[in-house]
């Protein structure tokens, strides 16, 4: 496209046009990230937090095993 621009010497206008079909391809990624990341990372707390659960809880039943 910039060459076409260059040919008929409006390249302001043609890299303008580039600019907002760019600006807009952005808007529309950064729109839909958010809906995409947050399931994900829901998952990822909550499987950080079953770790955690179960290296707390582990070892006790462990040890009332022991005890009898």
């Amino acid at each position: 496209m910039t060459a076409a621009g260059e040919e008929t010497g409006s390249v302001d206008e043609v890299l303008g046009e580039m600019a907002g079909f760019y600006e807009d391809e952005v808007d529309q990624i950064m729109k839909t990230l958010p809906s995409i990341i947050e399931p994900l990372l829901i998952l990822v707390l909550g499987a950080a937090v079953g770790v955690m659960a179960v290296a707390i809880i582990m070892p006790m039943y462990t040890l009332t095993q022991y005890i009898k």
